[in-house]
């Protein structure tokens, strides 16, 4: 017993309400009696538990009626009138009686306790479990999560390093020229991903559209709204491009850009 935690232990493994209904061994209680006069909240937590088992028992204590009390003091009167040997038997056979009841009732009252007593140290234990189940869980979910977003990295970091992948800059198409976008194109393979810079929602009913210049015919690439998260996106396959553009366009796209509504371009085009 060298430190608090180790009293907590000591205390939760039910030695004190043994020592308080008096079911430890000579050499138990002995040595609960030298650690009482070592550790304070041993003290404590004893008085507690002989206070619970007073209250406990004055509250389950039975008061016979008044007509019961006389007539049972009128017995005993009786029979300590009652001079015969048979009188005498009768007397010795009440008392043990009397007896027996009252430590069957001890018994009962001790085992009442003792069932309360481990069946709250179980629910407690259930309780924790259930809580570190839960921690368990969500420890898991998360996990799965970082895992799912670590693949994903990776999985774009990858496409960047193929050396068959040609990545190009989407910039506004106005005098700014910011970047906001990059397009990466693998000619051998079409597969064609989208990495957005500078988040910009559409209008309402809209939606952006990526078109690439075969030559001087624009072909659709696909339509793609401002992603919630970081990283690529894949959108249709191209087979040749020349040049590459972003136009706005109602919800589902157009067979041809709105020259009006080009947001983005490459450089050059």
């Amino acid at each position: 017993m060298n430190g608090s935690m180790d009293v907590k232990e000591y205390i939760e493994s039910g030695i004190v309400e043994l020592y308080a209904m008096g079911n430890l061994s000579s050499t138990e209680r002995m040595e609960f009696e030298q650690r009482l006069l070592l550790y304070p909240e041993l003290r404590a937590e004893l008085d507690r538990v002989q206070q619970a088992l007073e209250q406990y028992a004055e509250a389950h204590s039975i008061n016979p009626r008044p007509s019961t009390r006389r007539r049972l003091m009128d017995h005993v009167r009786e029979q300590q009138r009652s001079e015969s040997g048979e009188a005498q038997r009768d007397r010795s056979f009440y008392l043990t009686y009397k007896y027996l009841i009252a430590a069957s009732l001890a018994a009962l009252f001790i085992s009442t306790f003792a069932s309360w007593f481990f069946y709250s140290r179980w629910n407690d234990a259930e309780e924790r479990y259930t809580a570190v189940l839960q921690e368990k869980q969500s420890l898991s979910l998360n996990l799965n999560t970082l895992q799912a977003s670590f693949d994903k990295l990776y999985a774009d970091h990858m496409i960047g390093r193929d050396p068959d992948v040609r990545i190009l800059t989407l910039a506004m198409a106005d005098s700014s020229a910011k970047p906001m976008a990059r397009i990466y194109w693998n000619p051998r393979s079409h597969e064609t991903w989208v990495e957005v810079l500078e988040p910009m929602p559409a209008e309402n009913g809209m939606q952006y559209q990526l078109w690439a210049m075969e030559a001087d015919t624009p072909v659709n690439a696909g339509m793609f709204d401002m992603p919630e998260e970081d990283g690529m996106f894949r959108v249709k396959d191209v087979a040749i491009a020349t040049a590459w553009a972003v136009t706005v366009e109602p919800k589902g796209g157009s067979e041809r850009p709105t020259m009006e509504r080009k947001v983005m371009v490459t450089p050059g085009s």
